[in-house]
């Protein structure tokens, strides 16, 4: 099989490589901390010992990493610039619409080719038929990179060739997700507050549902170890604020989540379950 190298080994970075590893790509990983990278070179996979010589040894890279920003403190550092040339970086990391076309634009300054990647489940999903991914792009990009993704599982849709396109659509439906955090945890503070078991609560959503599922989450305080911490869906919502500045739009729905978010890793929850959130909200 073809080779391809990942930069980047948070859960879901590491989510993407297992997959590869699993459908026999020859893969080549790289991790700024390396104590991600442990396990990989345990399983005798290439781990290189720094992004040159990661992006240097496959022609199709895949970068998943906090933000664009993040991806692009590396990716632009002048011994990985020089390696760029001809090669093809699907960017998994959470960007925004300008974001991704800055990144692409300046890529292609490299005689590199750019395909905006967006994903949408959680990192447990990789490699399922639960996994769902937005891209955008060079459509001859796609169709070359296409056969490479097929591992990944899942749903895999081509929004189209504007660049911006799949980080627009993704931060658009995430917003729903977000409403949900804001609904179930001020339900929960109701609940609290009127003396009303959160069972009778979560018995009121639908059977099996996310909404439930978080409602038992804050009733049980089962807040550690989760599949995306609160970190990670802090970056998302980041990216919702920084769109809506960006295109002049009104920003008081991402303005208030980024606020309870930030002050949220301020009192040290970052690494635990989304609906730690609850846990802030009580200090009113």
């Amino acid at each position: 099989m073809a080779k391809v190298s990942v930069l980047g080994l948070g859960n879901m970075g590491a989510a993407i490589a297992w997959a590869f590893h699993k459908a026999n790509h020859d893969l080549v990983v790289w991790n700024r901390s390396s104590e991600r990278s442990r396990p990989f070179a345990d399983a005798d996979i290439t781990v290189a010992e720094n992004p040159v010589d990661a992006i240097a040894a496959s022609s199709f890279i895949v970068v998943c990493v906090d933000s664009n920003p993040v991806a692009d403190s590396f990716l632009q550092a002048d011994d990985v610039a020089a390696v760029l040339g001809g090669r093809t970086v699907v960017q998994f990391s959470t960007s925004t619409p300008k974001e991704a076309e800055a990144s692409a634009t300046w890529l292609a300054s490299r005689s590199a080719h750019y395909i905006d990647g967006a994903i949408h489940c959680s990192p447990g999903h990789i490699g399922t038929d639960d996994a769902a991914f937005l891209l955008s792009g060079d459509k001859n990009i796609y169709g070359a990179v296409r056969p490479f993704l097929a591992c990944l599982g899942g749903d895999q849709t081509f929004i189209g060739e504007t660049v911006r396109a799949a980080s627009a659509l993704e931060l658009a439906s995430v917003c729903e997700v977000y409403g949900r955090f804001a609904a179930v945890s001020h339900a929960a503070l109701i609940c609290e507050a009127e003396g009303i078991p959160l069972d009778q609560l979560a018995a009121l959503m639908p059977e099996g549902g996310f909404s439930q599922r978080y409602v038992e989450t804050i009733r049980d305080g089962a807040f550690e170890n989760p599949g995306a911490t609160l970190r990670i869906w802090d970056s998302a919502i980041q990216r919702v604020r920084a769109q809506g500045h960006d295109a002049g739009i009104d920003t008081r729905f991402p303005d208030y989540l980024a606020d309870l978010f930030n002050e949220a890793i301020n009192d040290g929850l970052a690494d635990e379950h989304v609906m730690a959130l609850i846990k802030v909200l009580r200090k009113a």
